[in-house]
């Protein structure tokens, strides 16, 4: 079984969940248990295969790296001590999907405080918003991210900080990506006035969440000077975009073959609100895509809250991905002392 998408092609579109927990699992338990799910649910492929890496650095980038090819399982899992990483094509669940994975392996409920976006409809079909993603692409592609540097590298830096315990929503979150970007940017002398947000969400919410894809995307179009303010309220008032036909679609190829450096978004971010689970910590990886291959995660989950960020190596080295995050953990944390 292979899953292929619409976006961008050089993307692995693979998503991961860590979690520590607060006691070591058995590999062989959360293997069986794993491969019960998968003949529950066709949609995750093949059973996966559970390691036990000896260096966990390398198998978490190699989860996040790797292409999931014809007949691979579409989960990854790897245990080692009380950590438990778990990976997954995006095409096979959503964030939330890895969510229920979680407590599918640890064999327990598991929930997450995120909402979901059932309550709001999709306003335009697929095409007119394709049409207007390219008029964009062509004329206003969005602000980019300033790159650091130029290479070939293939994949992802995965780079992650834990903070105390912060009610942090995604209006929040946005906002402190998009100050992000305007420090970044402006520190490097290159414009930042269209800045395109991309906000990753589930059309279901986290009470019961379920190992399956039913991902939503919101998109804000944010106005020079945006506040906190002026950017809750665009993204509350956001319809989900529609679905995107399949990677094997000819127009979609074609037009991310010819557009690929000017499709996407500035940057995605994406929230798992507060995840009740039976461990110390996690950390949320979505996938970095389109223009600027930045994308920003967040998960709280006991005393932690973990902010992530994944930025591709070509463009940023590491030293740069972690300055990116540190900015932007700078940002939440004043904002959350401006909301108090």
């Amino acid at each position: 079984m292979a899953v292929v998408f619409s976006g961008d092609p050089a993307a692995s579109w693979s998503i991961l969940l860590e979690a520590t927990l607060r006691e070591a699992p058995d590999p062989a338990t959360v293997a069986a248990r794993l491969a019960r799910a998968s003949d529950a649910f066709p949609n995750l492929g093949p059973a996966a295969v559970v390691l036990r890496p000896s260096d966990w650095d390398a198998a978490r980038a190699e989860f996040a790296d790797s292409r999931y090819r014809a007949g691979d399982p579409l989960v990854r899992a790897a245990v080692s001590g009380d950590s438990l990483l778990i990976a997954a094509h995006h095409g096979a669940v959503d964030g939330l999907g890895l969510v229920a994975l979680l407590g599918i392996a640890l064999g327990e409920p598991v929930q997450s405080s995120a909402t979901g976006v059932a309550h709001r409809g999709v306003e335009r079909p697929y095409l007119l918003n394709a049409l207007d993603r390219v008029r964009e692409a062509v004329w206003t592609p969005p602000t980019r991210i300033q790159p650091s540097s130029r290479g070939n590298s293939l994949g992802d830096h995965l780079v992650s900080r834990a903070l105390p315990k912060t009610k942090l929503g995604s209006a929040a979150l946005t906002f402190a990506a998009v100050d992000t970007t305007r420090r970044w940017n402006a520190a490097r002398g290159v414009p930042h006035g269209r800045i395109v947000a991309a906000i990753g969400a589930s059309w279901r919410g986290g009470a019961d969440p379920r190992p399956e894809v039913d991902s939503a995307l919101l998109r804000l179009r944010l106005p020079a000077g945006a506040g906190p303010d002026e950017v809750r309220v665009l993204l509350a008032g956001a319809a989900p975009e529609a679905g995107f036909p399949s990677g094997r679609n000819p127009v979609a190829q074609l037009g991310m073959r010819l557009l690929a450096s000017r499709l996407g978004s500035t940057f995605l971010v994406s929230n798992l609100g507060v995840v009740k689970a039976s461990v110390r910590s996690l950390r949320f990886f979505p996938t970095a895509s389109g223009r600027s291959g930045v994308a920003f995660g967040v998960v709280t989950a006991g005393e932690v809250t973990t902010v992530t960020v994944r930025a591709r190596r070509k463009d940023f080295g590491s030293d740069a991905a972690a300055a990116l995050l540190d900015l932007l953990c700078n940002a939440v944390v004043a904002g959350h002392g401006a909301s108090r």
